[in-house]
Order: structure tokens, then C-alpha cells, then sequence
């Protein structure tokens, strides 16, 4: 097999065969689909049975993760390239055969640009060239696997920011890539809200801080602290809300949003107007 694409799907079978509908028509001979799925209850078998041996599902039937799932859809994988997706994702007609056409050139990453749709409807366009990393959204880029395993995969203990995180490995390496200026994936931005992400969101900073605090910018670092401070005042957590803020302010000094913020964490009355467990949609 030339390419593994890798889908982890939980409690979406509607999504997932829309997905898969859709894949039906792109991909190619040497070309196979890998599902992971933790839904409790599999998929009937009459769902998958025109693939046969080009689509290999994997019932896991428990919440383990998205980037166990990606791991272990890698692991099953026989293809020399990985592609991730997410079941709700949607690709242009031209995805599958841009990718295919660059194997050849033996790179290590490739990536295509971007259509953003965010919740309110609102569309964007994001060029992988003009990032300085290309885009960490899976599904925008197809990696070796070789390389993928190199670096060990995804961290599983993370549940938020585990692309990025994944991408700070391989910006270590020295890597050949190469850029496909067409829009061809199209992410439809999800919003995630409420405590249990929030804590999520929380655990996975602070794992990410301390695995890459050498390697971290003060710009992102000064991101990551406020974060954290913004969301520990949202939990009521006020002391280590000014603990993070005051780091937040450190490493990036000239930002004004940074003592405003500090300032809220010492009249909790007023802060928990404004930091609530739910975050509103933009």
C-alpha cells in the first residue's frame, strides 16, 4: 500500500459512512482506510462490506482517545504514507489525487491548504506555505510513517492541542517538504466548551509546557500561561489563576491584556463575571 488513510470515529456512524461514501469514489487501487472506533456499538458489517481488504475497521467499543485511536490506526496500517481524518471532515475532489501524485518525490511531509468554516458560518482560507509549520489540522497534511513512528506518534495522554504538540517533535527533524497551493481540505470548525474541556484543555498545557519548555518561544509560553491563568479563574481557582498570569506577563511584559487580567484575579467578584465555565461562541 502506497497511502493509509486513518479515521477515528466515536458515536458518529452517520458522519462516518458519509465520509467513507465520499472516499469511496477518491481513492486509489493502492490506496486503504483504517477505522478506529470506540463507539460502544460497532458498525453492521453490511456498512463496510463492499471494501473488503482496502478498508480494515478496528471496534474498540471504549472512549480511549483520539490519539490512541490514531496511533493504533497507524499500527494496523500497511501504507508507506499516513493521512489522518476526522469523520467529520470533508475533502475536495482533487485531495486524494494531489497527495498520490507526490509520492514519488519521496517527501516527507506534504500539505495542502485549508478552507476554514468556522461555527458562525464565516469561511477563511489558510495557506500551509505561508505558516511558518505548514497546518497541524489532520487531514491538510500526509506524512511518512516512517517518520510518524519516528517520533513516536501522538502523545496519548493528551486530549487537547495533541496536533500541535505532535508538530513540535517533528519541527526537530530536518524534513523534506512540500506544498500543494490548492484548498483542497475543508475543516469545519467545531466549538468545545464546559469544564470537562476545559480541564482537558488544562491538563494538556501543562503537559505540553513542561515536554517542550527548551524549546518553546516566549510568545507561546506567555500564550500557554495565560491560558491556563484565564481558565483557573473560570474554575474559581484564583491563587494559581495569579500564579500562571504573573508568568504570562514575564515572558511577554509589553502586553496590556496580561495586568488587566491580573488585576481581575484579585477581586474574584469581578472576575467571575467575566470567566464563566462556559465559554461564549464567537
Amino acid at each position: 500500500m502506497k497511502i493509509s488513510i486513518i479515521i477515528p470515529t466515536l458515536d458518529r456512524p452517520e458522519a462516518l459512512m458519509r465520509l467513507i461514501d465520499r472516499l469511496r469514489i477518491l481513492v486509489l487501487e493502492d490506496v486503504e482506510i483504517v477505522v478506529v472506533d470506540d463507539s460502544k456499538v460497532p458498525l453492521p458489517e453490511s456498512c463496510l462490506g463492499e471494501w473488503e481488504e482496502k478498508l480494515t475497521y478496528l471496534h474498540r467499543g471504549e472512549k480511549l482517545g483520539v490519539s490512541s485511536a490514531r496511533n493504533i490506526g497507524s499500527q494496523h496500517s500497511k501504507g508507506e504514507y499516513l493521512i489522518f481524518l476526522d469523520d467529520d471532515d470533508a475533502v475536495t475532489e482533487c485531495w486524494m489525487d494531489d497527495f498520490y501524485s507526490n509520492l514519488m518525490n519521496h517527501h516527507d511531509l506534504v500539505y495542502c491548504n485549508m478552507r476554514l468554516i468556522a461555527p458562525s458560518g464565516k469561511v477563511s482560507s489558510v495557506s500551509a506555505s505561508k505558516n511558518n509549520r505548514g497546518i497541524v489540522i489532520p487531514g491538510a497534511w500526509m506524512i511518512r510513517k516512517e517518520v510518524f513512528d519516528q517520533v513516536g506518534g501522538y502523545d496519548e495522554r493528551l486530549k487537547f492541542a495533541e496536533n500541535t504538540e505532535l508538530f513540535f517533535r517533528l519541527d526537530k527533524l530536518h524534513l523534506n517538504k512540500h506544498y500543494i497551493e490548492k484548498e483542497n481540505f475543508i475543516y469545519h470548525q467545531s466549538y468545545d466548551g464546559g469544564s470537562k474541556n476545559l480541564q482537558n484543555m488544562l491538563e494538556s498545557i501543562r503537559i505540553i509546557l513542561e515536554k517542550h519548555d527548551q524549546i518553546l518561544t516566549d510568545h507561546v509560553k506567555h500564550l500557554y500561561h495565560q491560558n491556563i491563568g484565564v481558565i483557573e479563574m473560570r474554575f474559581g481557582r484564583f491563587g494559581l489563576a495569579k500564579k500562571h498570569l504573573w508568568k504570562s506577563w514575564r515572558f511577554k511584559p509589553q502586553k496590556i491584556s496580561t495586568p488587566i487580567r491580573i488585576a481581575l484575579a484579585y477581586f474574584p467578584f469581578l472576575a467571575k463575571r467575566f470567566y464563566t465555565l462556559e465559554i461564549p461562541k464567537r
